[in-house]
C-alpha cells in the first residue's frame, strides 16, 4: 500500500496548492519521481519480510503526513494578516521537507534490499537529480548515501550478473524436466467433470472447426474458478473437435511464467520426449522457429491456458503462423483487456455463472452418486448447492469436505449455513489459493479498490456513482493530469470488472455504462480476508464479538463499516481514533422518531473522538438536526447526512461554518424519504457554501439558499462537477456565473417555484452553464399544478447531451424545441412530464436522438415515423398504461438496436414484436425486443 499512500499524499498536497494558492510543486514532483521507481517491475529476491514492514512504514508517515498538511494549509487559509499567512505557509513548507526526506530515507533503505540493478542505478540518477531540493534539509546525510552507493555499485552488478547467470542455468533444467513427467502426448494435466454450459460448448465447437480459413484466437473470459480450463479441456479432447485438426497442442502459462518453459511445453505437446535433449540445447529464438515450422505441417488448435497479460501474448504470438488453413487458438484469461487484445475481431466469450440446476447436478455427482444417503440430505445439499452462487470452484470444495465429513445431518446444515465462511476456514484450501491470485495481480492502485468492497454488507448493490465518489474521497485513485478524478474511478472499475474480480449489477439503457456492480460471496470472502489482514476495515456486526477485532484494529488510516444497529456499545470498542472513514449502512425505517433521535445523538457522541475522518457517511440514520460537530472535522471529504427538524417549522439550518470544510468534495444533503412531503422541511443553505472550492458533488433535497444576493464573484466553485436538486428560484445569472465546470445540474423544486422562475425569465441563465452535458427537471407531485414552460432554444446550453423531466407538464407541442437542440442524444419524460393523451411528434423531430424513454405517461396515441427518429437506437416505455401502441413506421428507423418495454398494455408489446419481425424481413437485421 506504499505506492497508494504516496499517491495519496501527492492529491493532497495538489488539493493544498488548491485551497492556499500557494507552490507546492516541488514537492509533488519530488514524490511523483519515487511512485515511478517503486511501480517498476522486478523480480524482488531480497527479505520480503523486510521490504514488508518498510512498505507499511512509508504508508505510516505518508498518512501522517496527509492529516497535518490539512492541518496546517487550515491555518495558511484563516491567517488574517500576511505575515501570519507567510508564517505559516513556512512552517508547511518545512514540514514537507522533513517528511519527502523521511520517505526518500526509507526508499534508500528499501532500495539497498531490493534486488534488481538497473532500477537501483535509475533511482541514484533520480535522486542525483534532486539535489538543489535535498539542500534545503540534511544534504550531508544524503551525499554520504551516494558515495557509498556508488562506490559499491560495480560489486553490486557483478554479484547481480552471477545471480542472473546462475537463474538461467536453474531455468534450463526446469526446461528440460517440464511437464515430462506430468504430461503425454495430447494428453491433459487433469480431468474436471464439466456438469452443463451445453449450449456454450456447442457455440465455441462451431467457432472452432467452422468459419473462416484465417488464423483465428477464440477467448474464454471469467472469474478464477468458473471452470474456463475445464470448458477449454472439453472442447480440447471432444473426438468431432479432434478430429477436425491434424496438430493439437496445449500450455498453461500462469502469471509467472518463462517464454523458454511455454515453448518446450508446446514443442512437447507437438512432438513428444524425442527431441528434448536437442530441444534444451537450442535457444529461444531457435526454439521458437521449431515450433512455427512444426505448426505449419497441417490445421493446428492450441489452447493457452490461464494467460494473465498482454505481454505474455506479445511473447508467443508470433510462434502461430497462418498458413489459411482454419487453425485455431482457444484461449482462456481472467482479464477481458488480455482476451480483447489478443481476438481476431470476435468478442470474447464471457464464462456465466452455473444455473441451480447445474449447480445440484455438479455437487450430486461429486457426492450423491458416489454413495448412498437418506432423502433428509437432498433438501440440505440444495440448500448448499443454491448459497454457492453458481461458482464451480466452491461447489468442488464444499463436495469435498461434505465427503470427508459423512452423513452427519447436523453438520451438512451448518455448512449450508456458512457456505462462503466454510471454502474462507482453511487458508491452505485450493479455492482461497486461486482466487487469491487474482487479487496478488493487480496493480497497487486496483488493490485499494478491489479491498473498498470490503466495506460494503454481503449482496449489497453498490451504485457506481457513489462508489466514484467514495475512492476519490479516500485517495486511491492514481494521479493522471490529462482525465478527472471520476474518468480515472470508472477506468479503475472497469480494470477490475475485466479481471472478473467484480460483477456488473446494472447497466445505463442509455449507453450501457455500469450503473451498480457487485461481488461473488466467495470473492467478496478473499477481499474480507486480505483486508482484515492489513486492517484496512473494521467491520461492525451484530453477530460478532467485538472485543477481539476491535483490540487489534490500530493500523492508520483504517476504515469502519457499520452494519449493525447496536452501535453505542460497539464503536467504542474501537481503538483507533485515527480511522479515516465511517459508513453505515443499516437502514432502520420501522423505528420511531423518538428512537431515531436516540440513536442519531447517540452517534454524534461516539464520532466525537474520530478527529482525522476523511468520509463520514451517515444517510441510512435520520439525524434531528444538521450535527454542530461536524463542522470541527476540517478533513472531511466525503459527509453524506439524512436531516429531519420537527421543532423548526422554517426549516433545517446548515450553518455558516460548514465552509472551513474546505477539503470537501462530495456533500449530501438528503431528508427521510418515508415521510410525507408536506411535513419534512427545507434546508437553509448559507451563501458561504459557494466559498467550498474543492466541492465536486452537491446533491441536496428541498432547499433555500439564505441571503444569496450577498454571494461574492470570487467564491467560484471551479471543481464542482454535479449539482442535484438545486432550488429554481435561484438558477440565476450570479450563481451559474460561478459554476463555470458543472456538467449536470437537477433542478428540484415545488411548481411554485417553477412558475415564478418562468415568469422572471430565470431559466434563460441556463446559456451561462458552457460545459453543461446533462440537465434534469423534477417537480414535486401537487394536484391541479400549472404547466411549466421551456425557456427559448438558445438559452439552452451549447453542449447539452441529455434532458429529462419529471412532473413539469409540458405540453406535448412544447417538445419541438427540444428537437432542435445540435447535440441532444438522449430524453427521459418521467411521470406527469407531459399532459394530453396524444403526441404528435412536430416536422422536424428529434434529428439527433439516440435514446427516448417513456415512463408512467397517460399518453394513448403517439403519431411518429421514421424521420422523426431517423438515428434513434434505443427505446424504453415503461408503465405507460395507457399507450395503444409504438408508431409501426419505427420498422424504417436503421440505426434502432432495442425495444424495451415493462409494465405496459399487452398491445405495446406486440407492435414491438411486428416492427422486429418486419425489420427482419425487410432488411435482414435484428433489433432486441424486451418484454415483462
Amino acid at each position: 500500500m506504499a505506492i497508494v499512500a504516496i499517491n495519496s499524499l501527492m492529491i493532497t498536497i495538489q488539493q493544498s496548492m488548491q485551497v492556499t494558492g500557494c507552490n507546492l510543486q516541488s514537492f509533488y514532483e519530488k514524490l511523483e519521481s519515487l511512485i515511478a521507481i517503486k511501480e517498476k517491475p522486478c523480480s524482488i529476491t531480497g527479505d520480503l519480510e523486510a521490504l514488508a514492514s518498510l512498505e507499511v512504514k512509508i504508508a505510516e508517515v505518508a498518512y501522517r503526513a496527509e492529516d497535518e498538511i490539512d492541518s496546517k494549509s487550515i491555518k495558511v487559509i484563516r491567517a488574517k494578516t500576511d505575515t501570519l499567512r507567510g508564517k505559516a505557509f513556512w512552517k508547511l513548507c518545512c514540514f514537507l521537507e522533513q517528511v519527502v526526506e523521511h520517505i526518500d530515507s526509507i526508499m534508500k533503505e528499501w532500495m539497498a534490499i531490493w534486488d534488481g540493478c538497473s532500477n537501483i542505478k535509475e533511482y541514484l540518477i533520480v535522486s542525483e537529480s534532486s539535489k538543489s531540493f535535498l539542500a534545503k534539509t540534511k544534504m550531508r546525510q544524503g551525499l554520504a548515501f551516494w558515495k557509498r552507493a556508488v562506490g559499491h555499485i560495480d560489486s553490486m552488478i557483478n554479484n547481480w550478473m552471477m545471480k542472473q547467470r546462475m537463474y538461467t542455468k536453474s531455468k534450463d533444467g526446469e526446461a528440460q524436466n517440464l511437464t515430462l513427467a506430468s504430461t503425454s502426448r495430447h494428453s491433459l494435466e487433469h480431468e474436471n467433470m464439466m456438469v452443463g454450459h451445453e449450449n456454450e460448448f456447442e457455440m465455441m465447437q462451431d467457432q472452432l472447426t467452422r468459419g473462416a480459413s484465417d488464423l483465428e484466437v477464440v477467448s474464454i473470459v471469467g472469474m478464477g474458478g468458473i471452470g474456463k480450463t475445464t470448458l477449454a479441456n472439453k472442447i480440447f479432447c471432444d473426438p468431432f473437435v479432434m478430429s477436425c485438426f491434424d496438430i493439437r497442442a496445449k500450455v498453461t502459462i500462469s502469471q509467472e511464467y518463462c517464454v523458454r518453459n511455454v515453448l518446450l511445453c508446446l514443442l512437447y505437446s507437438v512432438r513428444g520426449k524425442t527431441d528434448a535433449q536437442t530441444y534444451v540445447e537450442q535457444n529461444d529464438g531457435q526454439l521458437a522457429d521449431q515450433l512455427q515450422k512444426l505448426l505449419k505441417c497441417g490445421r493446428y488448435l492450441v489452447v493457452i491456458d490461464d494467460i494473465w497479460t498482454k505481454g505474455a501474448w506479445d511473447d508467443i504470438k508470433l510462434c502461430f503462423p497462418d498458413c489459411n488453413c482454419r487453425s485455431r487458438i482457444l484461449m482462456t484469461t481472467r482479464n477481458m483487456e488480455v482476451a480483447e487484445y489478443a481476438s481476431s475481431g470476435r468478442p470474447p466469450y464471457q464464462m456465466r455463472l452455473m444455473n441451480f440446476d447445474e449447480s445440484w447436478s455438479l455437487l450430486y455427482e461429486k457426492i450423491f452418486a458416489k454413495d448412498c444417503f437418506p432423502p433428509e440430505f437432498d433438501e440440505v445439499g440444495k440448500q448448499i448447492a443454491l448459497k454457492c452462487k453458481g461458482l464451480p470452484l466452491t461447489i468442488v470444495v464444499i463436495a469435498g469436505l461434505l465427503s470427508k465429513i459423512g452423513k452427519a445431518l447436523d453438520e451438512w446444515k451448518s455448512v449450508a449455513a456458512n457456505v462462503s465462511s466454510v471454502v474462507n476456514t482453511d487458508l491452505d484450501v485450493q479455492c482461497m489459493r486461486i482466487l487469491a491470485l487474482s487479487y496478488h495481480h493487480l496493480p497497487h492502485h486496483l488493490r485499494a479498490c478491489f479491498l473498498y468492497f470490503a466495506l460494503f454488507p454481503e449482496d449489497k448493490l453498490i451504485f457506481v456513482n457513489k462508489l466514484v465518489k467514495l475512492w476519490s474521497a479516500e485517495g486511491f485513485l492514481k494521479v493522471d493530469e490529462t482525465k478527472s478524478m471520476e474518468q480515472v474511478a470508472k477506468q479503475s472499475l472497469k480494470d477490475l470488472v475485466d479481471r472478473s474480480l467484480v460483477f456488473i449489477q446494472r447497466v445505463s439503457s442509455f449507453d450501457g455504462k455500469i450503473k451498480a456492480c457487485g461481488m461473488h460471496d466467495v470473492i467478496r470472502e478473499l477481499c474480507l480476508r486480505e483486508a482484515r489482514k492489513i486492517n484496512f476495515v473494521y467491520v461492525i456486526m451484530d453477530n460478532q464479538n467485538p472485543t477481539k477485532q476491535a483490540r487489534h484494529f490500530s493500523t492508520k488510516r483504517a476504515r469502519i463499516s457499520i452494519q449493525s444497529k447496536i452501535v453505542r456499545k460497539r464503536l467504542p470498542m474501537v481503538c483507533n481514533n485515527d480511522s479515516c472513514s465511517i459508513l453505515r449502512f443499516v437502514d432502520d425505517p420501522s423505528s420511531s422518531r423518538m428512537m431515531q433521535e436516540l440513536k442519531s445523538s447517540r452517534m454524534m457522541e461516539a464520532l466525537k473522538r474520530f478527529k482525522v475522518l476523511r468520509v463520514l457517511d451517515l444517510a441510512s440514520l435520520t439525524l434531528n438536526a444538521f450535527p454542530s460537530c461536524i463542522v470541527e472535522l476540517f478533513h472531511l471529504r466525503y459527509l453524506a447526512l439524512r436531516v429531519y427538524s420537527s421543532t423548526n417549522d422554517r426549516g433545517i439550518d446548515i450553518p455558516p461554518s460548514i465552509a472551513r470544510l474546505q477539503y470537501l468534495q462530495t456533500l449530501i444533503l438528503k431528508s427521510p424519504t418515508s415521510l410525507a412531503w408536506r411535513f419534512s422541511r427545507p434546508f437553509i443553505l448559507p451563501s458561504e457554501i459557494f466559498k467550498m472550492s474543492q466541492l465536486r458533488h452537491l446533491s441536496l433535497d428541498w432547499n433555500y439558499l439564505k441571503q444569496h444576493e450577498s454571494i461574492e464573484r470570487s467564491w467560484l466553485l471551479r471543481n464542482l462537477q454535479c449539482l442535484s436538486g438545486w432550488n429554481p428560484l435561484y438558477c440565476t445569472s450570479s450563481v451559474f456565473r460561478l459554476l463555470p465546470n458543472v456538467k449536470k445540474l437537477q433542478i428540484y423544486g415545488i411548481q411554485e417555484y417553477y412558475i415564478r422562475s418562468s415568469k422572471d425569465k430565470i431559466f434563460h441563465n441556463l446559456c451561462y452553464l458552457d460545459q453543461l452535458k446533462e440537465l434534469k427537471f423534477k417537480t414535486k407531485r401537487m394536484v391541479n399544478a400549472t404547466p411549466m414552460f421551456l425557456p427559448p432554444l438558445g438559452t439552452f446550453p451549447k453542449n447539452l447531451k441529455k434532458l429529462a423531466f419529471t412532473g413539469t407538464r409540458l405540453h406535448w407541442e412544447d417538445l419541438e424545441i427540444l428537437g432542435k437542440l445540435p447535440k441532444l442524444e438522449a430524453l427521459k419524460l418521467g411521470y406527469d412530464a407531459c399532459i394530453g393523451t396524444d403526441w404528435e411528434v412536430g416536422e422536424e423531430g428529434f434529428p439527433h436522438l439516440k435514446f427516448l424513454r417513456l415512463k408512467r405517461l397517460y399518453l394513448h396515441k403517439w403519431r411518429a415515423s421514421s424521420d422523426h427518429f431517423p438515428r434513434l437506437e434505443r427505446l424504453v416505455i415503461n408503465r405507460c398504461w395507457s399507450m395503444y401502441s409504438i408508431p409501426q413506421d419505427f420498422v424504417d428507423i436503421t440505426t434502432l438496436q432495442l425495444i424495451h418495454i415493462s409494465d405496459s398494455a399487452k398491445s405495446v408489446g406486440n407492435s414491438a414484436k411486428k416492427i422486429q419481425q418486419e425489420i427482419e424481413d425487410n432488411y435482414g437485421s435484428s433489433v432486441e425486443v424486451c418484454i415483462s
